[in-house]
């Protein structure tokens, strides 16, 4: 058995642990000398004094301006602020003088300042030099692209009243818009007064007074964006008033017969009929007054239609194509809109119905006593320059009879069309307004004789047709019906009219 010295493990041991006590004291000694020299720089600075710093700022946008508001403590020490801004590559000085011991409110204003987003550092300093601590705050300086998309308050529709008044109809201010304050309408009424009216966002329609159809309206919206300096208007845009329009009352309209006019529907039937008295000859008498008298069917329930004689064999017929036709609705009008009805009860597009036409309008027809000599008045409505149809290209080839027909259609042309006049003669169409050049189109292009469902209906419900701007309001009007008609005959059916305008 192996003895063990337990004294010299023991003096060992001893002598290890001295060892690791000396190794630690050394280790401490140089820790703490490090340490001094990390604190000794800011020792050797002395003793930072901080003053107030700024409080509960307020930031309040402008147009290239922005403004602060803020409160500092009861401090005495701060004697200026300092805001900056751009990494303090710009900034400016509030000078502070108290007006009580205790916190106060300070305000500033930064002009001629770009428009964007920037941070501001306030820093309250005293005259010794000693400074607050920097607290930074957003701002937005606002500008011509703020400006720019400023939103209008929208607007349903615009229409004119029966009273003459015109009416905005607004759309709900959205809650969302919580910068929109009013909106503005601006114009120059009919007297040359300049009108400004302000619409509170909780107005659904607002009513203009002395305004005609055309004039124009500036529209705006005022904003004050949240704590803003000021208020802003949004780009103004511009409204034209638009045209009233209703059915034109027939209970107004008569015949004005004008030489030329085709006045075969009524006793005599001669050219010099535009010389008697104008008149409704009874239902008996297909006459002119038949188009307004509610009915599109030949006498049904009361009602007529216009028929002219038929003189399609007649090489020297009284009245050939163009047709003519003058009447007075019986109160000017801005009109907008004709609604025609050919004869419904005959088959769909045949018969004498119009297919080309031309629509004239005036506010005054020059009569008789205008001219020199009758011969001057009746040679002023007699004359008419049109460019007629050419049957033959309406005609469709997959007609069995197609050849029978254009030769037919260039024989009828001869004998039931006016050659152009001579060019140059001074003629009515000179003085008075063409408010259209139309034709009454079968939708389904089929050959004569024949037609599908789409046909009978626009034959039976009728055509609508825009009419030009005559850029006033007119009283008289002549329907120039033009070769060829549905049937290639020297004849006229005409079932219905209806006119749509303002007449307020």
């Amino acid at each position: 058995m192996k003895r063990i010295n337990f004294k010299n493990s023991l003096a060992t041991g001893i002598k290890t642990i001295m060892i690791i006590i000396q190794v630690c004291l050394l280790i401490f000694v140089f820790s703490c000398e490090n340490m001094n020299s990390l604190h000794e720089g800011y020792l050797n600075r002395g003793e930072t004094i901080y003053i107030g710093a700024a409080d509960s700022i307020k930031v309040h946008p402008g147009l290239n301006k922005i403004g602060f508001d803020w409160i500092i403590n009861a401090d005495p020490r701060i004697s200026k602020a300092v805001i900056y801004w751009n990494k303090r590559e710009n900034n400016v000085t509030v000078p502070v003088t108290r007006t009580n011991e205790g916190p106060m409110w300070l305000s500033a204003l930064i002009s001629d300042i770009a428009e964007g987003e920037y941070v501001f550092e306030f820093e309250m300093q005293d005259n010794s030099g000693n400074i607050s601590k920097s607290i930074e705050i957003s701002g937005s300086v606002l500008g011509d692209i703020y400006v720019e998309n400023l939103r209008n308050r929208g607007i349903k529709s615009l229409s004119k009243l029966v009273t003459g008044d015109m009416q905005i109809t607004w759309e709900a201010v959205s809650a969302t818009a919580a910068s929109l304050l009013y909106s503005v309408v601006q114009y120059n009424d009919t007297d040359g007064n300049e009108m400004k009216i302000e619409v509170g966002n909780d107005e659904e329609v607002t009513l203009l007074h002395g305004l005609e159809t055309g004039n124009e309206v500036d529209i705006y919206t005022v904003h004050l964006p949240e704590n803003g300096l000021e208020t802003f208007e949004s780009i103004k845009r511009k409204f034209t008033m638009p045209k009233f329009e209703r059915e034109i009352a027939k209970s107004r309209f008569v015949a004005a017969f004008k030489p030329g006019d085709n006045t075969t529907p009524h006793p005599g039937g001669g050219d010099q009929d535009y010389l008697k008295p104008i008149t409704d000859f009874g239902v008996g008498q297909r006459s002119l007054a038949k188009i307004w008298d509610g009915g599109s069917a030949n006498n049904t329930n009361g009602s007529t239609i216009l028929h002219t004689e038929d003189q399609s064999g007649n090489a020297t017929a009284r009245f050939k194509f163009p047709h003519h036709f003058t009447f007075d609705i019986g109160v000017p009008a801005l009109l907008s809109r004709l609604h025609i009805w050919c004869r419904t009860d005959n088959g769909a597009f045949t018969g004498h119905s119009p297919r080309f036409f031309e629509l004239w309008a005036t506010d005054a027809p020059k009569e008789l006593e205008d001219f020199p000599t009758k011969d001057d008045f009746e040679n002023y409505y007699r004359t008419t320059y049109v460019v007629q149809k050419d049957p033959g290209n309406y005609l469709s080839s997959g007609d069995p009879l197609y050849v029978d027909k254009v030769t037919q259609a260039a024989a009828n042309s001869r004998n039931y069309v006016t050659p152009n006049p001579e060019p140059g003669i001074h003629n009515w169409q000179q003085d008075w307004v063409k408010l259209g050049d139309f034709e009454i189109g079968k939708p389904s292009g089929s050959n004569f004789n024949s037609s599908n469902d789409a046909d009978k209906a626009l034959w039976s419900g009728g055509s609508d047709f825009n009419l030009n701007d005559a850029g006033k309001k007119v009283r008289y009007l002549r329907l120039v019906i033009k070769y060829p008609n549905w049937q290639n005959t020297n004849c006229i059916n005409l079932g219905e009219i209806t006119l749509y305008g303002d007449d307020i």
